[in-house]
């Protein structure tokens, strides 16, 4: 049985349990009527602590993943800084393009851009006209001030405090 039709029938049986409008009687079998409310009642708890536990067995299937990330990753990262090390050994030792019987030793060009005063550039591409060489961000808005305006009672346009609640298990 499903949890929503567990609380459907509940909510039944207590419909049930209300006194008739018309004569205010109270029906025969109110007795039975409990008796099954509790035993549903047993149903839905069991299926709670069933989902209960399925949550937790998650979190913990969350963590276990999260830990096997981080020493993968940082098995990555030793690895890249032992390919990175025995590169520049080969370089330092071969110095040119170089058959090693296994790979070869290749170099290629490269060049990219360095600022030693950017806003001496800036000022130049923008004065040149060069609007598609620099990018000016959008304003960002301190959530923290934002906050502490709106808790003095001020009204700013566009933001407002929201209140939320979270669940978890321990």
């Amino acid at each position: 049985m499903k949890l929503y039709e567990v609380n459907q029938q509940i909510e039944d049986l207590i419909l049930q349990l209300e006194p008739d409008p018309e004569t205010g009687e109270i029906p025969a079998n109110e007795d039975e009527i409990i008796a099954r409310i509790n035993e549903l009642g047993m149903k839905k708890k069991d299926i709670l602590q069933y989902l209960a536990k399925l949550a937790l067995d998650a979190k913990a299937s969350v963590q276990s993943l999260k830990a096997e990330e981080k020493r993968l990753k940082d098995r990555r990262q030793r690895m890249d800084a032992r390919h990175d090390r025995l590169i520049s050994i080969l370089d330092r030792e071969c110095g040119e393009k170089t058959d090693l019987g296994v790979a070869t030793l290749c170099y290629r060009s490269a060049s990219h851009v360095e600022f030693s005063d950017e806003d001496a550039a800036f000022q130049w591409l923008k004065e040149n006209g060069h609007d598609d060489c620099y990018r000016i961000p959008k304003p960002e808005l301190s959530k923290l001030y934002v906050g502490k305006l709106l808790d003095a009672g001020d009204m700013v346009p566009g933001a407002e405090r929201v209140s939320t609640t979270s669940c978890y298990l321990r």
